[in-house]
Protein backbone atom coordinates (compact mmCIF):
# COMPACT_ATOMS: atom_id res chain seq x y z
CA UNK A 1 0.00 0.00 0.00
CA UNK A 2 1.12 3.63 -0.80
CA UNK A 3 0.70 5.83 2.00
CA UNK A 4 0.10 9.59 0.93
CA UNK A 5 2.16 12.58 2.35
CA UNK A 6 0.34 14.79 4.77
CA UNK A 7 0.25 18.64 4.19
CA UNK A 8 -0.94 20.84 6.95
CA UNK A 9 -0.94 24.51 5.88
CA UNK A 10 -2.06 27.68 7.77
CA UNK A 11 -3.14 28.57 4.26
CA UNK A 12 -2.82 32.91 3.22
CA UNK A 13 -2.58 35.34 5.55
CA UNK A 14 -5.79 37.84 5.28
CA UNK A 15 -5.02 40.95 2.31
CA UNK A 16 -4.75 43.50 5.76
CA UNK A 17 -2.65 41.70 7.44
CA UNK A 18 -0.11 41.42 3.70
CA UNK A 19 -0.50 45.19 3.28
CA UNK A 20 0.56 45.72 6.98
CA UNK A 21 3.66 43.62 6.31
CA UNK A 22 4.49 45.26 2.83
CA UNK A 23 4.38 48.69 4.95
CA UNK A 24 6.37 47.30 7.61
CA UNK A 25 9.43 45.68 5.15
CA UNK A 26 9.03 48.79 2.97
CA UNK A 27 10.27 51.28 6.08
CA UNK A 28 12.99 48.55 6.96
CA UNK A 29 14.21 48.39 3.36
CA UNK A 30 14.23 51.90 3.20
CA UNK A 31 16.10 52.61 6.53
CA UNK A 32 18.89 50.15 5.69
CA UNK A 33 18.94 52.07 2.01
CA UNK A 34 19.63 55.27 3.63
CA UNK A 35 21.87 53.81 6.44
CA UNK A 36 24.27 52.05 4.25
CA UNK A 37 24.29 55.82 1.75
CA UNK A 38 24.85 57.97 4.13
CA UNK A 39 27.69 55.79 6.38
CA UNK A 40 30.39 57.29 7.64
CA UNK A 41 32.91 55.24 10.12
CA UNK A 42 33.22 58.00 12.82
CA UNK A 43 33.62 57.75 17.01
CA UNK A 44 31.17 61.03 17.23
CA UNK A 45 28.85 60.82 19.39
CA UNK A 46 25.88 62.21 17.56
CA UNK A 47 27.12 59.87 14.33
CA UNK A 48 26.71 56.62 16.28
CA UNK A 49 23.70 57.60 18.13
CA UNK A 50 21.90 58.37 14.54
CA UNK A 51 22.97 54.46 13.29
CA UNK A 52 21.97 53.20 16.86
CA UNK A 53 18.89 54.52 16.07
CA UNK A 54 18.58 53.47 12.88
CA UNK A 55 18.94 49.59 13.67
CA UNK A 56 17.02 50.20 16.79
CA UNK A 57 13.97 50.85 14.47
CA UNK A 58 14.78 48.31 12.13
CA UNK A 59 14.91 45.99 14.99
CA UNK A 60 11.64 47.03 16.29
CA UNK A 61 9.81 46.46 12.88
CA UNK A 62 11.54 42.90 11.75
CA UNK A 63 8.98 41.23 14.41
CA UNK A 64 5.98 42.87 13.29
CA UNK A 65 6.44 42.42 9.54
CA UNK A 66 6.78 38.70 10.44
CA UNK A 67 4.04 38.44 12.92
CA UNK A 68 2.21 39.72 9.41
CA UNK A 69 3.76 37.65 6.68
CA UNK A 70 4.92 34.51 8.17
CA UNK A 71 2.94 31.36 7.07
CA UNK A 72 3.52 27.69 9.17
CA UNK A 73 3.12 24.40 7.12
CA UNK A 74 3.81 20.96 8.50
CA UNK A 75 4.69 18.13 6.18
CA UNK A 76 5.11 14.59 6.21
CA UNK A 77 6.84 12.01 4.00
CA UNK A 78 5.04 8.82 5.36
CA UNK A 79 7.26 6.79 2.99
CA UNK A 80 10.88 8.08 3.77
CA UNK A 81 9.59 8.54 7.59
CA UNK A 82 10.05 12.32 8.00
CA UNK A 83 8.33 15.51 8.69
CA UNK A 84 9.15 19.36 8.40
CA UNK A 85 7.77 22.05 10.19
CA UNK A 86 8.20 25.30 7.33
CA UNK A 87 8.05 28.98 7.85
CA UNK A 88 7.18 31.23 4.77
CA UNK A 89 7.68 34.61 4.26
CA UNK A 90 6.55 34.83 0.52
CA UNK A 91 8.23 32.29 -1.26
CA UNK A 92 11.09 32.18 0.57
CA UNK A 93 10.61 28.91 2.84
CA UNK A 94 13.06 27.98 6.45
CA UNK A 95 12.52 24.34 7.70
CA UNK A 96 14.53 21.01 8.29
CA UNK A 97 13.53 17.61 7.28
CA UNK A 98 13.40 15.56 10.53
CA UNK A 99 13.10 11.91 11.63
CA UNK A 100 9.64 11.14 12.46
CA UNK A 101 9.25 9.40 16.19
CA UNK A 102 6.95 6.63 16.00
CA UNK A 103 3.79 8.80 17.07
CA UNK A 104 1.37 6.91 19.46
CA UNK A 105 -1.48 9.34 19.15
CA UNK A 106 -3.48 12.86 18.15
CA UNK A 107 -4.28 14.32 20.58
CA UNK A 108 -7.15 17.96 20.13
CA UNK A 109 -7.42 20.14 22.88
CA UNK A 110 -9.00 23.21 24.02
CA UNK A 111 -6.17 25.72 25.58
CA UNK A 112 -6.44 29.28 27.51
CA UNK A 113 -4.31 32.12 26.14
CA UNK A 114 -2.54 34.73 28.51
CA UNK A 115 -5.35 37.19 27.42
CA UNK A 116 -8.13 35.01 28.34
CA UNK A 117 -9.47 33.75 25.22
CA UNK A 118 -9.39 29.91 24.53
CA UNK A 119 -7.25 28.36 21.40
CA UNK A 120 -7.79 24.54 20.13
CA UNK A 121 -4.52 22.69 18.99
CA UNK A 122 -3.74 19.41 17.46
CA UNK A 123 -0.76 17.64 18.55
CA UNK A 124 0.92 14.83 17.38
CA UNK A 125 2.19 12.66 20.63
CA UNK A 126 5.11 10.49 20.89
CA UNK A 127 7.56 9.23 23.31
CA UNK A 128 4.78 8.58 26.29
CA UNK A 129 5.00 13.01 27.17
CA UNK A 130 6.66 14.12 24.22
CA UNK A 131 4.78 16.26 21.61
CA UNK A 132 4.59 18.90 18.78
CA UNK A 133 1.99 21.01 17.84
CA UNK A 134 0.85 20.97 14.08
CA UNK A 135 -2.24 23.21 13.93
CA UNK A 136 -4.14 25.59 16.07
CA UNK A 137 -7.62 27.88 15.79
CA UNK A 138 -10.18 29.45 17.58
CA UNK A 139 -12.84 27.17 16.07
CA UNK A 140 -12.89 23.53 17.21
CA UNK A 141 -14.28 21.97 14.23
CA UNK A 142 -11.52 22.34 11.57
CA UNK A 143 -8.87 21.58 14.33
CA UNK A 144 -10.89 18.24 15.31
CA UNK A 145 -11.11 17.47 11.43
CA UNK A 146 -7.57 17.71 10.49
CA UNK A 147 -6.96 15.77 14.23
CA UNK A 148 -9.07 13.07 12.87
CA UNK A 149 -7.70 12.94 9.11
CA UNK A 150 -4.03 12.74 10.59
CA UNK A 151 -5.13 9.96 12.78
CA UNK A 152 -6.38 7.68 10.01
CA UNK A 153 -3.61 8.65 7.97
CA UNK A 154 -1.09 7.66 10.32
CA UNK A 155 -3.34 4.85 11.23
CA UNK A 156 -3.03 6.28 15.31
CA UNK A 157 -5.83 6.93 18.33
CA UNK A 158 -7.27 10.34 18.47
CA UNK A 159 -8.01 11.81 21.45
CA UNK A 160 -10.68 14.05 22.04
CA UNK A 161 -9.40 16.45 25.14
CA UNK A 162 -11.50 19.73 24.08
CA UNK A 163 -13.93 19.33 27.20
CA UNK A 164 -11.23 19.73 30.43
CA UNK A 165 -11.15 16.80 32.45
CA UNK A 166 -13.61 14.71 30.25
CA UNK A 167 -11.35 12.92 27.95
CA UNK A 168 -12.36 11.04 25.11
CA UNK A 169 -11.05 8.48 22.58
CA UNK A 170 -12.64 8.85 19.41
CA UNK A 171 -12.63 5.82 17.27
CA UNK A 172 -10.94 5.96 13.50
CA UNK A 173 -12.65 4.06 10.68
CA UNK A 174 -9.46 2.64 8.87
CA UNK A 175 -9.76 2.47 5.05
CA UNK A 176 -8.38 -0.44 3.47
Amino acid sequence: MVKKNIIISEGNRPLWQLVIAAIHYTAIITLLFFYFIDFEFSFETEVLKKGIRTIELVVFLLPSALAFSVVKDVLFDLNNKKYKIQYCVGPIKFGKWKKLPEIEYVSVFKQRLANGNFVFEANLWYSTNKHFNIFESELKNPVFLLGKNVAKALNIDLLDATVPNDYKWIEIEIEN
